[in-house]
Formats: C-alpha cells, structure tokens, sequence
C-alpha cells in the first residue's frame, strides 16, 4: 500500500474555508494547481479518496471551484472520477508507467526535432543556460533528500522545457507537458533521488551537446535513451512496491 506524505504543518493546516458562491477561474486554478502538485510529489496517495469537505478544509477553497479542478484533473489522467464513488487519486502501475514513457518519448522527441528546425540565437541561448544550471547542481552528486530533489526536478525540467521551447505543434506540447507531469509523479513515487550506476549529467551533457549541434537525429536518440533508462531504474522499484 502507497502512504500520502505528511505534510508540512503549514501546508496540513486547515485553513477557513471561504464561501461557496461565486467561483472565478482563478479560484478553480488555484485548486487545480494544488491539487496536482500535491498528486505529483506524492502528498496526495494512489488510489487515496479524494472528499470535497476533506479538500475544503486542507486547500481554504469552496466545494465549485474544488469539483472544478478535480473534473479538470480527471481530463489529464491525474484524477480518477466515477459517479457513484466520486474522485479518487489516479492509481499506478507498471503497465502504465510503460505507456506513459512510451508517449514521452515519442511526443518529446517530435518536439526537439520541431525546436532543433526552428530553433535561433535565443533558442540555443535558452538550451544552453538551462544546461548549465542543471548542471552546477548536478556536478555536486544527484541529489538524496526530498527538498534537494524538488530543486532538482525544476531545475530538469527547465532543461527538458528549453529543448523544446521553439516547437510550432501547440498539441503536441500540451500533451508532452501531461505526460511529464505523470513521469514526475513515478520519479517521486519511487523516490529515484539517484541511481549511482548512472551518469545523468553526462547524459545530459551529451543531448544539449547533440541539440546545439543541430544534429536531431542524434538528439532524440539520446533523449529517448535517457527517459527509458530512467523508467529502467523506476519499473525495479515500482514492481517491488505493488507486490
């Protein structure tokens, strides 16, 4: 069985709950991001009850706009919806977790080629800085606590953002930057905070090396490698935790 995190006591404690009369987007958006963050890092558990009062009381938030932003969620896979059992946190697999990779890498490496094609001065500007800050810290040993990890994860994520940053297919990116969210969400499930077997910053090295060259061929191969290595090192843990 999957256990949610606690949570810091400022982000556990309940909070007034306003009231539920009028429901402006911003509202439903605030509630959708911090519900997804929460499902993401792990706070919120697999298959965990998602109860709209349990959700006032934690989020400070009106039950619309909370059943807003769990429709929503449902939309991209994060959020399980039945009308007899209501919301549930999406459960996990091995299964999916190999779907999920697969479509990663497919919907990234279309988007790198689009970036590579269409990419400028600022394009390789923005590639190469992302590098670089990903890289200080990684030069420093992968990262072993949560905290540090968090960190990590945007700084990588800012990386992977800036490779395709200059794609023209708007879909594609919308549907590149669900499936991050669920990659990230196994990363952290599975605690994979560093495989020591790994180079992960030479990896990196290597498909900003491949992506300033221009060479796209090169440079989806490389990151194909790197996403399926790590749901690799994902899938051993995972498998041994739903036993």
């Amino acid at each position: 069985m999957f256990e949610a995190r606690k949570l810091p006591a400022a982000l556990g404690a309940e909070r007034p709950t306003p009231p539920d009369v009028d429901v402006p987007g911003s509202l439903v958006e605030l509630g959708y991001g911090k519900i997804r963050e929460d499902i993401v890092f792990g706070h919120l558990a697999p298959g965990e009850k998602l109860r709209i009062e349990d959700l006032r009381g934690r989020y400070g938030l009106g039950a619309t706009p909370l059943r807003e932003a769990l429709s929503r969620l449902s939309a991209i896979g994060l959020v399980e919806a039945s009308a007899q059992r209501g919301f549930r946190v999406a459960r996990v697999s091995v299964e999916d977790l190999d779907d999920v990779t697969a479509n990663r890498i497919q919907f990234e490496c279309d988007l790198v080629r689009q970036s590579i094609e269409h990419g400028d001065d600022a394009w390789e500007a923005r590639v190469a800085g992302a590098f670089h800050t990903l890289s200080k810290m990684e030069s420093q040993g992968l990262p072993l606590d949560e905290e540090t990890f968090s960190r990590w994860e945007a700084r990588n994520r800012a990386f992977h953002e800036a490779l395709t940053s200059r794609a023209t297919s708007r879909w594609t990116k919308r549907f590149q930057t669900m499936i991050y969210d669920h990659h990230e969400r196994y990363r952290r499930m599975s605690h994979l905070v560093g495989n020591r077997s790994r180079d992960v910053s030479n990896e990196h090295s290597q498909i900003c090396a491949a992506a300033l060259a221009r060479d796209a061929e090169e440079a989806c191969r490389l990151s194909a490698q790197h996403i399926q290595r790590t749901t690799d090192a994902i899938r051993k843990q995972l498998a041994h935790r739903l036993e």
